[in-house]
């Protein structure tokens, strides 16, 4: 192993992963069905062997219907649930975690990057999208005497954490978890053993949370890259607020257990449930909290993750394992902007932790089979949103981390998403625009010389980095067979044109991809070695070294299929150039030559080279037939990329490690797996769905099986969301004698809604007509044992998705779902007040919401505003505003502190009436204001600049909604220095880097007449209402804040730590329903800075 490719010690170059590849599936892939290959043997590497107790099976019976529902629901009573059973870790003896130092529970946004099961509660490094500041949520120290960790008692799975510290006879036994709301929970149960009774004083703090008093402590801190701003919330069963700490003490009769708890919120305004769920939480017993948060997590599991069943024991515990990993390595922060606004995967949340565009697709090939289409549309309307309409760059949220984008084929799973869901076409509008500004930005960043290939010269824009062998045979630009995934993405562009009716476009984009496809056959394709090899461009050679690189245009379908170009697959019939397991980036003999001449370079290989692999087998076996090329040689892979995520192959210990390295042969021993932990480079659970199970998304209403026949006798794909359908496909051999699933009919079937569709014989390629209830079979065929029409599948482009969560996250990328209605802005002439260089006026009606292009202010106004003519009378009652956010690159454009529709009635500008935006305060991205409807011709908006920064537009657009306009939102969020709030007296705005708008209210107090009103804090109904007000004070002060003139209430302030250093404190008030104002003043000395209140 090199120095470089140590734990802690990465490589200079570009202190990222050490291994990668990424491979594209078959945009269309041709029914062919996979025959067995001609006389040939299979790799002799064999198959592994599997140790470890028996793995859990589930509490019910099959059933054809909703399985993991009928899971679920056998044990939603209790809290013991299967999928905790399945995945659990005991004791301290975890060949990937001795110390302890995963904590398998995370929320949404909050999980612990570093654990430390020394401290009870959550000891370590707390992150939110990464780690805050490399400190601890909060501990709980129990007095007198030292507890210590009995970790043989140790004990998680997904949902929750366990264990028993010990101070003499006294034993709390530690449960803890996050809920998905970023709400973490310790609860203790204390237990006194001895013979006389004990009193223990328990005490709980947080550097994130020391300001209070009563029985809460409160604070704000920022997140990592300034992305968002967090209020923290810490309380405690019968703990009281004192000196920066929450105690409590606690006499517990010899014999006696005690129970009690500590909760902690990590709450932002993008996520109103994350203050619900803390008041929730707090507010509830230990056992309470802990079965709500339980039956929640294991909920998740029913409504999203299809039933998958194998006869390998083995792999069915790793395709569990790895809808784990797809959960915990997924960031759904909401933080509005253009950073993390949608839900995502990372690519090592212990790790590099970034939505990083290389691995991105690998993800997306498995999230689409979760049942909302949110898990994968979300990734690539992320890397859509922020990729400036061109080439996909990684998630500009964290820049620290690889920032590159070569060998990635988004569009194309971006494509099988939507065959697999579907939507409106406004969707797959998207997405061709996405799809198309990649490819053609791939093309003019990187083909350098015009011939329709790309080309660089470093192995790091592979992701392959030293292992990519090529690179080391010459210094210089080479001509790349990565250039497949333009291909491929282009296709995907074509038939996202076709489905919204555009085929102009899509003629030109399948034009575009011939012109790569005949490129990369003409360039690379080296005749004398029947081989697809990567091109030297300074002296025109084929470079001889090769990588699995080389076969990614076989893998997209780009190759023609004559006998003359499958020879190039012949290498995979020896395990010296392509074994199938170690599956390294390298070709071996290509990598033992370049050792030979100096240039050793690594050798790692990872789950992203198993999905590469899985890849090529897939389109081989279908479009490609050899004799060097088997479907036992897939099984094998299947299991070695399952045996290699266990270490060791013991299934108690699921780990895929970033890579491994030191394959012993001898022992049979991975010798080297990587610190990062739990990571998702590549992905499989795909592969047993499309492959094993046969399911070929289409472009029409049809439904296509294709199996890669591996002998085994049964298997089932049990409640796939597909399109407006639940699909299950069920093999059982009907030859065999033995029936797998009693009650189920043997054969090949499918089932639509829980009813058997359609059944054939035999384990072979077949197409059924839904409408019809017809079945056609490509090659060979099979007994059809039983059919029936089942009326009412769509295609995907006729599909609607409607639920509210959906229409939310396409709204923030720009499409309507709601609604077909026409954008009056589009075509609109625009004016400005002014525009900064770079920026355009028109960017921000092109149609699309993408981060860029995108128009800026100019200047020093302290407001601007950005006309719409729209070129006569038009009704306009919406306006939705996509609001620039440069951060963290730069802080020169923030969300407005405020804004104002204007129409001009044909003498001047004039407010619209009862606007109400949505949110109340301005966010990066999507913010939608709704008036009275106005008849104008002109209509602008006014913005005023948040303090220190200008405001841009991504995007506008303009509608005639209709019905009535929306009271505003509860649980909304004030900033101090609004514009619609009142400021009396000497109350006046200043700057501070600090404050949530960039800006704080001072001067306000020491007397009656300075003081800032709140104007129109709305709640739907009346009520007692919790107000957090985040403030900055060097000093402590208190405040009197007074609800629609009523009686004031006082509440203390203590010092936040400086006048830029924020921190909260709450106080319940009761509001009215409707609107209400809230004024905040000191009569008897000055009031902290006021930052804003939030209102739960």
């Amino acid at each position: 192993m090199d120095t470089w490719a140590s734990p802690g010690n990465p490589s200079p170059a570009r202190a990222r992963r050490l291994v990668g590849a990424t491979l594209a599936l078959v945009v269309v892939a041709a029914l062919t069905p996979v025959t067995a290959s001609p006389a040939q043997a299979a790799q002799p590497i064999g198959y592994p062997t599997f140790g470890g107790p028996a793995v859990p099976q589930p509490p019910v019976g099959y059933t054809t219907g909703n399985m993991m529902q009928s899971i679920y629901d056998a044990e939603k009573s209790g809290t013991d649930f299967w999928i905790d059973r399945l995945l659990s870790r005991s004791g301290g003896g975890d060949p990937s975690d001795a110390d302890g130092g995963i904590l398998m529970t995370r929320g949404r946004a909050l999980f612990m990057k570093q654990h430390n099961p020394a401290v009870i509660g959550f000891g370590g490094r707390v992150a939110y999208w990464e780690s805050i500041s490399d400190a601890a949520a909060y501990s709980i120290a129990l007095g007198p005497g030292t507890f210590t960790e009995q970790s043989s008692q140790r004990w998680q799975a997904p949902s929750h954490w366990r264990s028993v510290y010990a101070s003499g006879p006294v034993q709390a036994t530690v449960t803890k978890f996050i809920t998905d709301n970023n709400v973490a929970v310790t609860n203790l149960s204390i237990r006194n053993t001895g013979a006389a009774s004990t009193t223990l004083t328990l005490r709980a703090t947080s550097p994130y949370a020391s300001s209070g008093s009563g029985t809460e402590l409160t604070g704000s801190t920022g997140v990592k890259n300034g992305l968002t701003t967090l209020t923290t919330r810490l309380a405690g069963d019968g703990f009281a607020a004192s000196g920066g700490a929450l105690t409590r003490s606690i006499t517990i009769a010899a014999g006696a257990t005690v129970q009690t708890k500590v909760v902690m919120g990590f709450t932002a305004r993008e996520i109103p449930q994350s203050a619900t769920d803390y008041t929730a939480y707090r507010d509830a017993t230990p056992d309470a909290a802990f079965t709500t948060h339980v039956r929640a997590y294991h909920k998740w599991w029913a409504d999203n993750v299809p039933y998958l069943d194998v006869p390998e024991p083995a792999i069915k515990k790793n395709i569990y394992y790895r809808w784990w990993l797809m959960r915990f390595n997924h960031l759904d922060a909401n933080i509005p902007g253009q950073t993390f606004q949608f839900p995502t995967s990372v690519e090592g949340a212990l790790g590099y932790n970034n939505a990083i565009a290389l691995t991105q697709p690998m993800h997306i090939d498995d999230l689409k089979y979760l049942r909302d289409p949110k898990y994968a549309y979300g990734d690539w309307l992320s890397v859509g949103q922020v990729s400036r309409g061109g080439r996909f760059v990684d998630n500009p949220g964290d820049p620290e981390n690889w920032s590159n984008s070569y060998t990635q084929y988004i569009a194309e799973a971006a494509w099988r998403s939507y065959q697999l869901h579907g939507g409106q076409p406004a969707i797959a509008a998207s997405l061709a625009h996405y799809a198309e500004g990649d490819v053609k930005g791939q093309l003019g960043y990187y083909d350098r010389d015009g011939n329709g290939v790309i080309e660089y010269d470093w192995g790091a824009l592979t992701g392959n980095d030293a292992d990519a062998v090529s690179f080391h045979w010459r210094s210089g630009n080479l001509d790349r067979a990565e250039g497949a995934y333009q291909y491929s993405g282009a296709l995907a562009a074509a038939q996202a044109y076709d489905a919204i009716g555009n085929p102009t476009k899509a003629a030109e984009m399948r034009a575009l991809a011939t012109r790569i496809q005949n490129a990369i056959v003409t360039v690379l394709w080296n005749p004398a070695d029947n081989l697809l090899e990567h091109r030297h461009v300074a002296t025109n050679a084929h470079v001889p070294w090769k990588e699995i690189n080389n076969y990614y245009p076989y893998a997209v379908g780009l190759m023609p299929t004559t006998d003359q170009y499958k020879q190039a697959l012949r290498l995979f019939a020896d395990p010296a150039e392509y074994p199938i397991f170690p599956f390294y980036t390298a070709n071996q003999r290509d990598k033992a030559a370049a050792a030979a001449a100096g240039n050793p370079g690594s050798n790692n290989f990872s789950t992203i080279n198993s999905t590469v692999q899985f890849r090529l087998y897939s389109s081989v076996l279908r479009r490609y037939p050899n004799q060097w090329m088997s479907a036992e040689d897939y099984k094998k892979l299947l299991y070695w990329n399952v045996w290699a995520q266990y270490v060791d192959g013991d299934t108690r210990w699921p780990d895929a490690n970033e890579f491994w390295a030191d394959w012993n042969p001898g022992s049979r021993r991975i010798d080297y797996r990587s610190w990062i932990h739990h990571n998702i480079l590549g992905s499989s659970n795909w592969t047993v769905i499309e492959d094993v199970a046969g399911l070929r998304p289409r472009n029409d209403n049809k439904v296509e099986l294709s199996p890669i026949a591996i002998g085994w006798p049964n298997f089932t794909v049990n409640n796939v969301r597909y399109r407006n359908s639940d699909l299950t496909i069920v093999w059982d051999d009907p030859t065999d004698g033995v029936v797998k699933y009693p009650g189920v009919p043997e054969g090949y079937s499918i089932y639509l809604n829980g009813s058997r569709a359609v059944t054939v014989d035999k384990l072979v390629p077949f197409v059924f007509d839904p409408a019809g209830g017809t079945v056609s079979f490509p090659g060979a065929t099979a007994a059809v044992t039983f059919s029936t029409p089942v009326p009412g599948m769509r295609a995907p482009n006729q599909v609607v998705l409607s639920d509210a969560s959906t229409v939310d996250l396409l709204a923030k990328a720009g499409v309507d779902l709601a609604a077909t209605l026409p954008n009056l802005a589009a075509g609109a002439t625009v004016t400005t007040s002014s525009t900064a260089s770079g920026t355009s006026p028109t960017a921000a009606v092109d149609g699309y919401s993408t981060n860029e292009p995108f128009w800026g202010a100019g200047g020093s106004n302290a407001q601007d505003w950005y006309e719409l003519d729209l070129g006569s009378a038009k009704t306009v009652d919406e306006l939705r505003l996509y609001v620039k956010d440069s951060r963290p690159a730069s802080t020169t454009y923030r969300p407005p502190a405020s804004y104002q529709v204007q129409y001009h009635d044909g003498s001047g500008w004039v407010n619209v009436t009862a606007q109400v935006g949505t949110p109340a305060t301005p966010q990066g991205n999507y913010n939608d204001v709704r008036f009275t409807a106005v008849t104008a011709q002109r209509i602008r908006v006014l913005l005023t600049h948040a303090a220190g920064a200008r405001s841009g537009l991504t995007e506008v657009q303009a509608y005639r909604r209709g019905g009535t306009t929306p009271p505003p939102p509860t649980g909304a969020s004030y900033e101090a220095e609004a514009t619609g709030n009142t400021l009396s007296g000497q109350a006046a705005t200043r700057s501070s880097a600090g404050a949530s708008g960039g800006a704080l209210v001072g001067y306000v107090g020491n007397g009656t007449a300075n003081t800032v009103r709140f104007n129109n804090v709305t709640a739907d109904t009346a009520g007692p209402r919790t107000v957090v007000v985040s403030y900055a004070s060097g000093e402590a002060r208190s405040m009197q804040i007074s609800v629609n003139g009523g009686t004031a209430v006082t509440v203390n302030a203590p010092s936040s730590g400086g006048w830029d250093t924020i921190a909260t404190v709450a106080v319940t008030v009761n509001l009215t329903a409707g609107a209400n104002t809230l004024t905040v003043g000191n009569t008897a000395g000055w009031a902290p800075d006021l930052d804003r209140i939030q209102i739960s």
